[in-house]
């Protein structure tokens, strides 16, 4: 890397690429008592359980397989992110595709988590 100058230059780019991206993700986190708040916006009846980042809105983009009818679709949200978090319960949004959503742990570990659900 030292030896060539453009190695080190793609490294670089790397690093704030990667830096940029956390600190884009963290947009949809907020610290709460007890845990995070995650900001969401939830596509019921999609083919795969998926996640993405909306840069504009700010939120973390879930399409999950269960229709929005009777709750289908806020038990399966919330079994994913009990399944990755331990804990999981909706604070906002039980009728809306808009949610937020309070997990247990702190900021980084959660921000670190949803970084590999993203990528």
């Amino acid at each position: 890397c030292a030896n060539n100058p453009y190695l080190h230059e793609e490294r670089v780019k790397r690093q704030n690429k990667e830096f940029s991206e956390m600190s884009k993700i963290e947009d949809a986190l907020k610290d709460a008592e007890d845990g995070v708040l995650i900001s969401l916006q939830v596509s019921a009846n999609s083919k795969e359980v998926s996640f993405s980042y909306n840069e504009w809105r700010r939120v973390i983009e879930v399409k999950i397989k269960s229709p929005a009818m009777e709750g289908k679709a806020n038990r399966e949200l919330l079994s994913i992110f009990r399944e990755i978090f331990g804990e999981a319960e909706i604070v906002s949004g039980e009728k809306s595709r808009n949610k937020v959503l309070k997990v247990k742990g702190d900021k980084e570990s959660v921000l670190e988590k949803l970084r590999e659900l993203i990528e």
